[in-house]
Order: C-alpha cells, then sequence, then structure tokens
C-alpha cells in the first residue's frame, strides 16, 4: 500500500511538471490561435486587437497561473479557431477513439494470450513457426501498410466495412460502429504481435522453471498445470506490455486515424497542431501524459497481484 501511495504521489509530482513543461513549449512555438483564426488576411492590427482580447499579450507566467487556475476548475479553455469550448471539441473525438481502442482491445488481447500460451508450450509446431513469422512481420510494418492492406481486402476486394469515414465527430454509436472495424482491425494487429510475442517468451521461460519441473514430476495433469502455474507466472511481463499497448490505443493512434479519416483524437491532434490551436493541443497532450501515468500504476498493482514474489515483499 505504501508503494502505491508513493507511485501516485511521484505521477501526480510528474504529472504537474510535465503539464507545465507542455504549456511553455507549445506556448513557444511559432504563431497562436489568432494568427491561425485571421490568418494571410489578419492584418498587424487585427492580430494585435485579438491577441488583446485573449489576453494573449499577458506573460507566460500569467498565462500559465490563468490556465493552471481553469484546469483545476474543470475548463479546459477556449479554441479560438473553432470558437468552441475545447470540452465540447475533445469529449465527442475521445468517445470515438474509446470505442475504437476497446473493439482493438477486445480483439487482441485475448487472442494475443491465448496464442503466445499455445506457442510458448509447442514451439515445433507448424502453425507456431507461421504465426511467429506473421507476428515479426506485423511489428515490423508501417501502420499505414497494415492500414491500406485491411482497406484492400476488407473494403475493395471483399466491400465488408467501409473503406472511409464519413461520419461526423458527434456520430451516434450506430453511425459509429461500421467506421470504426477497420482501423480497429489495424491496430489490434500492430498489438497482438507486440502481445502474443511476449507472452510466448514468458511461456518459454517460465515452463523450464523448477517450480514447473516439480509440478510436472508431481503427476500434475497438463490443465491443471497451465492454469495455476505456467500462466500465473507467465503473465507479469505481459501485463506491462497490455498496460502500454492500451495507453498508446488511446493516445498513440494518428496514423490509423487519419488513414481512414477517422473522428478521433488522434486526429483531432494532427488538426489542432495544422492550425497552430494551442488551446486544444495542450488538453490533448495533458490526456496523454495522465493515461500513461494511470496505465503505469495499474500494470505495477497487477503485476503485484500475479507474482506472489512482489507481494511477499512488500509484506
Amino acid at each position: 500500500m505504501k508503494n502505491l501511495a508513493r507511485r501516485v504521489v511521484f505521477s501526480l509530482a510528474t504529472f504537474i511538471a510535465l503539464a507545465v513543461v507542455s504549456f511553455v513549449g507549445v506556448d513557444a512555438l511559432p504563431g497562436d490561435g489568432c494568427t491561425a483564426l485571421l490568418g494571410r488576411f489578419g492584418t498587424d492590427a487585427k492580430i494585435d486587437a485579438c491577441r488583446k482580447e485573449n489576453n494573449l499579450n499577458d506573460s507566460v507566467v500569467v498565462r500559465l497561473k490563468d490556465w493552471s487556475g481553469d484546469l483545476v476548475r474543470g475548463d479546459l479553455g477556449y479554441s479560438i479557431k473553432r470558437d468552441e469550448q475545447v470540452s465540447e471539441i475533445i469529449i465527442p473525438r475521445l468517445r470515438n477513439t474509446a470505442v475504437m481502442a476497446a473493439v482493438a482491445a477486445l480483439i487482441a488481447f485475448p487472442s494475443a494470450i491465448v496464442v503466445g500460451l499455445l506457442l510458448g508450450r509447442y514451439p515445433r509446431k507448424r502453425i507456431s513457426k507461421a504465426v511467429n513469422q506473421f507476428s515479426v512481420i506485423a511489428m515490423t510494418l508501417p501502420e499505414f501498410v497494415i492500414a491500406t492492406v485491411l482497406w484492400l481486402v476488407l473494403s475493395i476486394w471483399i466491400p465488408i466495412f467501409p473503406g472511409v469515414s464519413v461520419m461526423p465527430s458527434n456520430a451516434s454509436l450506430l453511425q459509429l460502429l461500421p467506421n470504426v472495424w477497420l482501423p480497429a482491425l489495424t491496430l489490434a494487429v500492430v498489438i497482438f504481435a507486440h502481445s502474443m510475442r511476449t507472452m510466448r517468451a514468458s511461456v518459454t521461460n517460465v515452463q523450464n522453471m523448477p517450480f514447473v519441473e516439480s509440478a510436472r514430476l508431481r503427476g500434475t495433469n497438463e490443465r491443471k498445470m497451465i492454469k495455476r502455474h505456467i500462466v500465473p507466472a507467465a503473465l507479469p511481463p505481459v501485463v506491462n506490455v497490455v498496460a502500454l499497448d492500451g495507453a498508446w490505443l488511446l493516445t498513440g493512434t494518428f496514423v490509423t486515424e487519419a488513414a481512414f479519416n477517422f473522428q478521433g483524437l488522434g486526429r483531432l491532434a494532427i488538426d489542432a497542431i495544422s492550425d497552430r490551436d494551442t488551446a486544444l493541443i495542450l488538453p490533448i497532450i495533458l490526456f496523454g501524459l495522465a493515461v500513461y501515468l494511470v496505465s503505469s500504476i495499474l500494470a505495477d498493482s497487477l503485476v503485484r497481484v500475479f507474482d506472489p514474489r512482489l507481494r511477499l515483499s512488500n509484506r
């Protein structure tokens, strides 16, 4: 419990420090919301008036203080470029990305654990070698190549799913679901390869350990040995990979969302950077930081649940 509390405090301090660094870094970028809004038609007088109206002429320290205070109160700010509250822009996109991430995770993680277990137990099977080679290819190919292959197969040759998303960002769940499959499958292929190879390597390592050999010599049947000895000992490394991949599903899907024109958080981040919409960029960065910090804490906690050695070390 003390370790968890210490980790939470450290993560909170890290989040605050990185939030300050992010604000200063984004503020140092050329352009701002006013130059993005007015574009090449904006005169110096119009841009200056816009900056005064939105307090952009204040010092970095003053604006950081105001921004931090608004953030604590739950106010994510206002997008000058889009003339809309940032929260109203982000929440629908976050929902879309969360649905896509959930579909990808449900496809990839359970299958990766099962396939990794089987490949680790029976590495000499011909199918094991084929799946292992597939995972190597999936890990080395860029996302846009996987996306293109799936688009050709499942949208052009066998027209099951729409090739490009044409839904609005605030689409209903019924509108969203048909458009989510190709991006989700693209992401699932990538994270399946990572998680499966980790599980396979972990099972291969664990099944040669003395406690497994001891259980085998005692006559423990195959199913019981896998369930009670191999899987619990093999899962801790996989938990860390799943946590990182899960965080990536929510924060690192820029390429896939752009490839399918999927109206998620990754596509919004690309648009915000292109528009120099600093008010929109910062909350997206902070969300990514929070997701990775929380996933790291959850992974550590789950590893302690699965690994009895870590549980005993905390007593």
